[in-house]
């Protein structure tokens, strides 16, 4: 599969199985992540997730300890969620270990 694509190109990935285990899907996530929309969502939860802090005093005046929200992600990696985006070295060796997830074409 990285024989087909060059680096610097742009390809497009789409899941078609879900993925058997908690690392092929945190990778799958991972390499979704880098689509222009998908950053955006995350940049848009991210501010949310700022906005919503809780900022308590503890153990003085100086010590403010802030409780964070857990980040959730724009995509699951599910079956059907996609993405394009250019193609580098690492991404090439990520999609390679989850290559029975995913369908990779050039966009």
């Amino acid at each position: 599969m990285s024989t087909h694509f060059a680096p610097g190109s742009k390809i497009a990935v789409k899941v078609v199985k879900t993925p058997s285990n908690a690392a092929a899907r945190k990778t799958i996530v991972r390499v979704l992540s880098r689509d222009k929309g998908i950053q955006a969502e995350n940049a848009r939860l991210y501010g949310t997730r700022k906005a919503n802090k809780r900022v308590t005093v503890r153990g003085g005046r100086l010590r403010v300890w802030e409780g964070r929200l857990v980040k959730q992600h724009a995509i699951k990696g599910n079956i059907g969620d996609a993405g394009t985006f250019t193609c580098t070295l690492d991404v090439l060796t990520d999609l390679a270990s989850v290559a029975r997830f995913v369908e990779v074409s050039a966009a």
